[in-house]
């Protein structure tokens, strides 16, 4: 069985792959803003807590990791937030979307970069990011959701560089589109229950492989142009 570490795990689809890798046998490490949010526990499971928008956070985080497990299997990037919303040019709120930015964007790659010592070594490691179709330059057709879209597509480049980086260790890093699922930030209208996603998601995880790394794919197996 594989050590995962899973942020933003205290709702969602976080915590859907919590619970359907735990049902699977793993051990998960859980990163959580407020743990005391934390409605789910298991004894497969430790939960500590992580603001990725946070660099002090993220470095407490990381030495709590490594004082639990010598070495990691898989992390998976989940943690995010949407945008205002803003349906005009006019309304969007820049100070707004620097943090939506620091929390999509920079977030993940504070969080790669803490825990990249404990993805390193002979055996091959995983990191996949939970990023959106949204994040697509070639499906922007509909435009909006300015600093939404932009934080998905800085977070899909994110993944193209550590790919690259990632080769000398046998470290694979793969963004993944959950499709429109339905959890708080996706909303009641979302036709993809969660845990359909991430039972595809999971899946694709497993057989991430050289080959896929530095790709974007949807849940249910498609590629996707960036």
């Amino acid at each position: 069985m594989a050590t995962w570490v899973i942020t933003g795990a205290n709702r969602g689809l976080g915590l859907e792959f919590a619970k359907q890798l735990i049902a699977e046998g793993h051990t998960i490490i859980a990163g959580v803003r407020n743990p005391e949010t934390m409605g789910f526990h298991h004894e497969q499971m430790i939960v500590y807590q992580l603001d990725v928008a946070s660099t002090t956070s993220v470095e407490t985080f990381a030495k709590n990791v490594k004082s639990s497990v010598s070495s990691i299997d898989v992390l998976v990037n989940n943690a995010g937030r949407m945008d205002g919303r803003w349906q005009s040019l006019e309304e969007v709120d820049p100070d707004l979307s620097l943090e939506v930015l620091n929390v999509n964007t920079i977030g993940p790659l504070r969080v790669s970069q803490a825990l990249w010592p404990l993805l390193q070594g002979e055996k091959p490691t995983k990191v996949a990011n939970i990023s959106s179709l949204m994040g697509s330059i070639d499906d922007c057709m509909s435009g909006r959701s300015y600093a939404y879209r932009t934080s998905k597509t800085g977070l899909n480049m994110i993944t193209k560089i550590l790919a690259v980086e990632g080769q000398p260790d046998n470290i694979t890093v793969t963004s993944y589109h959950p499709g429109w699922a339905k959890t708080d930030m996706g909303g009641e209208r979302a036709p993809v229950p969660a845990s359909v996603s991430v039972q595809g998601l999971i899946g694709l995880i497993q057989e991430q492989t050289a080959d896929r790394s530095g790709r974007f794919f949807e849940y249910t197996g498609e590629e996707l142009p960036w």
